[in-house]
């Protein structure tokens, strides 16, 4: 057999993955009829997970490529298929038992408008709200499809509902034997409408002109329950077209308004939550002796966004990106997490983005006050991580969304030992509050993995924390702040305790412009400035304005623009020429790399003095990145502004090279000399700080209207394979990784591949045989002498009883093993065109003439007779021809 050795290296071709970060709190879920399985969207696909353990049971894809799903819901009257809406009008229907997808109708809506909520009537018809177009750019459109075809039914334009988009809530429900829609667009009125008599309808107007938020109509009588911003749930019962007639019943316990309100399956109870972070348990209908009970799940998450309950369980979607399932004694049975739940404050500032070596898991922000792990290769959040240890404080009628306690900053060491984390909040009200924290790393645990060492409060003097370092042994800090300096922190020994602890602080310029011109020092100690205003004057009760305050708490989850960045600098005088940017620590430890402003510092770290500071004229106006190389790189210096790369050789302090490419973000591998730095056009770059070439290109890996990329990290390598780790401003995490096969794929199951009896799942929809193709291509010739050398010390070494018979042996390894020498002759040029071709027919007749044609003398074992093979051999070319080599050629493929 002949094998073909390739020398050539081969680059491997690198893809985009999402990791995680999938949104599954911006559409309501639902329970399956048996109750065992709860279906999430997950914008373009349904995920199902087991009630009891929270898993993840399989994924339902549709046939057709959809942006985004609107609603899902099960038929009252059918328990085997769900029904699906995108945001486009496309209309799938899965099989519940298979997940095959039956059919997809697209609704024959207006073009170029969008779904904003679907409803499901029976399994006939649907009722919807789209806007957008040139139609409904103002208002809503209003109208009922039949799911079998996809026309229009019904249009009700009895009332022109404005367009408030994440404000708008559709519910259906009964009333006199007729099914009606209970809408609400954000505003003080509850529209009625019949489906199926248009003519129907009634404006039903809440009390004290407070403005509807939420809305859940009753399952089999003619009752809806709505809430408003003043936090009251509202009960209205009784013929809902006649306003007359009706009587209201109010619920109040809320102080905040509560975002989502629900019935149980036969009315008695209705629960309701918001931004208390509180789900309520109320106790209503025919069920007299236990009026007015309440029950309570306290400390969630997050903000309650939707609330779905069936006979056993309760699903509670939270602004954190989860789901809490609870039982119906409102216990918390399990809860199903998808990390990106990130607070405003640290979309606004910036989060932190670190791979752990021990735990091969990402540590990144999380909700307020946390950090999370995911891990990379089970696909799921390991730990929640309280790093603050404080409530977050509740919000009042004139200050719906208060300034936490946030991380602003955390570093890891290189063996995964220590963390460090920083921590801060200024309301421009009371004096900042600013804390450093440093972490040891405790594997055995199962409830925290990181077991508190080092608490400094204040270790800026109240100035926020922008860049953080940690050197690889884990025993050495720096930490820099917008008070123009940056600290250095040792880890001391004291027997078997060890503590942190400020060695010295240093500082560019005078260092004490910024804590001495703070205003929180001369007004923290008066009190509130604020005093609580009149529920009168509070606009957003009332009014529905344009930047209304409920619209960005409902979407809180995506919101970037809560927390203003002033806010960091309230009451501060900037100095932006010696502002602080990244901080970095060598290998070797030896050296500190410090931007103060446009000036990259150099200082020595056992003297913590300035040895020199590098400028050049494109890195104005201020350095935001800096990082030291590794290994064969470690004398070069890479740093970053917001509009070029530089990186300079600490050998003759120079700029070595430098590029214009808007950098957002720079890491580097401890392991290898490797650097990835990614631009505001999302193009990611892999490059040594040797060589300006770089080793691996990604132009544009997602579009920057979607997103931009702020954060990114190497993972665990695997071998010369690049894998890294990126975090979007959208919390959602992406791996450049190599290609892998399609093995492992979800595979869309639709009705061609729907399985129609037992015999014909057992037959596979291809076929691939067990025989391979030869490979074409040029072959190499093997080198025949090395071959015979390891083949002759294997007969040398090998025992007497393990050797195979002479008679066995080729004649030209018995010669090679003998010493025997074949001599040139003249015509060697015309005999090594032609191929020697040996019929193996007569060689068992001829066995017995290999010894000659006298027996061997008894001194010797085996003396061979070389002239008589060599006579046949000769005869034998003479009388039988040659086989013919363009034959031969195209046999071997050569």
């Amino acid at each position: 057999m002949v094998v073909k050795v390739d020398n050539t290296i081969k680059t491997p071709k690198y893809s985009l993955h999402r990791k995680a970060g999938r949104n599954i709190i911006e559409r309501r879920p639902i329970f399956s009829p048996d109750g065992e399985s709860l279906a999430v969207i997950a914008e373009n696909v349904v995920r199902v997970y087991n009630v009891r353990t929270g898993d993840l049971v399989r994924t339902l894809e549709t046939q057709s490529n959809v942006e985004e799903l609107v609603a899902i819901e099960f038929p009252e009257n059918e328990n085997y298929d769900l029904y699906g809406c995108s945001s486009h009008g496309c209309v799938t229907i899965w099989t519940w038992e298979t997940g095959a997808v039956i059919r997809e109708v697209n609704l024959r809506i207006p073009s170029k408008t969008k779904i904003l909520t679907y409803n499901l009537i029976n399994n006939n018809e649907c009722f919807i709200t789209a806007a957008g177009g040139p139609t409904f750019t103002k208002t809503l459109h209003v109208a009922a499809y039949s799911v079998k075809t996809g026309d229009l039914l019904h249009v009700y334009e009895n009332f022109a509902l404005w367009n408030t988009n994440s404000l708008v809530k559709v519910s259906l429900g009964w009333c006199n034997g007729d099914r009606y829609a209970a809408i609400i667009n954000g505003t003080k009125f509850l529209y009625i409408q019949s489906i199926h008599q248009p003519h129907l309808m009634s404006i039903i107007h809440n009390q004290n002109d407070l403005r509807i938020i939420a809305v859940a109509a009753h399952h089999s009588e003619s009752s809806v329950a709505i809430t408003d911003t003043l936090g009251r749930v509202t009960i209205i019962r009784g013929n809902l077209y006649d306003r007359r007639t009706l009587a209201r019943e109010v619920m109040h316990w809320h102080s905040l308004p509560p975002l989502a309100v629900c019935f149980s399956v036969q009315g008695s109870y209705l629960y309701s939550g918001g931004m208390e972070t509180v789900l309520v348990k109320w106790t209503v209908g025919s069920l007299a002796f236990k009026a007015n009970e309440k029950a309570f799940i306290p400390r969630l998450p997050g903000h309650i966004r939707y609330i779905t309950a069936n006979n056993i369980h309760v699903a509670i979607t939270l602004s954190n990106n989860s789901v809490v399932l609870a039982n119906a004694q409102m216990r918390v049975t399990c809860t199903i997490l998808e990390s990106g739940g990130m607070s405003p404050m640290a979309r606004a500032v910036g989060s932190s983005l670190l791979y752990h070596n021990q735990f091969e898991a990402l540590l990144m922000n999380g909700r307020t006050g946390h950090l999370q792990l995911y891990s990379t290769n089970t696909n799921k959040v390991l730990y929640n991580i309280d790093i603050t240890g404080i409530n977050p404080m509740q919000g009042e009628r004139w200050n719906l969304l208060p300034l936490d306690m946030e991380v602003t900053c955390a570093t890891i060491s290189l063996n995964g030992y220590w963390l460090v984390t920083s921590e801060y909040r200024n309301d421009g009200v009371m004096y900042p509050e600013e804390k450093l924290k440093f972490w040891l790393t405790q594997s055995g645990s199962k409830d925290m993995p990181f077991k508190l060492n080092t608490c400094v409060n204040l270790s800026h003097g109240g100035c926020r924390v922008v860049s953080l370092a940690l050197n690889s042994k884990g025993d050495f800090c720096v930490s820099a702040g917008t008070d123009q300096k940056f600290r250095i922190w040792k880890r001391e020994q004291a027997g078997r305790k060890s503590s942190w602890s400020c060695h010295t602080a240093c500082y560019y310029s005078s260092g004490i412009t910024q804590s001495l011109s703070h205003g929180v020092l001369n007004n923290y100690k008066m009190g509130e400035l604020y005093k609580a205003e009149d529920f009168q004057k509070s606009p957003h009760l009332r009014e529905l304005k344009r930047n209304d305050i409920i619209k960005k708490i409902l979407n809180v989850h995506k919101e970037h623009s809560l927390i203003d960045g002033d806010m960091i600098w309230s009451g501060m005088t900037r100095d932006k020429e010696n502002d602080m940017g990244g901080v970095a620590i060598s290998k070797d430890g030896s050296l500190i790399a410090a931007w103060f402003g446009c000036k990259l510092t150099l200082w020595d770290t056992h003297l913590c003095n300035l040895r020199t500071a590098l400028s050049h004229p494109a890195l104005r106006p201020k350095g935001v990145h800096v990082k030291f190389g590794n290994q064969d790189a470690a004398h070069y210096l890479v740093c970053t502004t917001e509009t070029c790369l530089a990186v300079w050789s600490l050998l003759s302090l120079t700029v070595k090279w430098l590029v214009q490419i808007n950098p957002t973000c720079l890491t580097s591998d401890w392991l290898t000399n490797k650097m990835a730095v990614v631009t505001s056009n999302n193009d990611v770059y892999v490059f040594s700080p040797q060589s300006s070439k770089p080793s691996l290109v990604e132009k544009q890996v997602l579009s920057p209207k979607t997103g931009v990329f702020k954060q990114i990290t190497f993972g665990a390598p695997s071998g010369n394979d690049v894998r890294l780790y990126l975090l979007r401003n959208d919390a959602e995490i992406y791996c450049i990784e190599p290609e892998q096969t399609e093995e492992g794929k979800l595979e869309v199951i639709s009705e061609r591949k729907s399985v129609s009896s037992k015999f014909s799942a057992l037959v596979a929809e291809q076929h691939a045989s067990a025989v391979r193709a030869a490979a074409p291509g040029h072959t190499d010739t093997p080198d025949l002498h090395a071959l015979t050398n390891a083949a002759k010390a294997q007969i040398s070494q090998a025992a007497p009883h393990m050797v195979p018979s002479v008679s066995l042996l080729c004649t030209s390894f018995l010669q090679e093993l003998s010493g025997h020498q074949q001599t040139a002759e003249d015509n060697e040029s015309e005999t090594d065109d032609k191929m020697e071709v040996d019929s193996s027919d007569d060689e068992d007749a001829d066995i017995e003439k290999l010894n000659g044609p006298y027996p061997p003398k008894a001194t010797d074992l085996w003396t061979p007779n070389y002239e008589a093979v060599k006579e046949k051999k000769l005869n034998k070319i003479m009388h039988e021809p040659f086989l013919d080599l363009h034959s031969t050629s195209s046999l071997f493929g050569v």
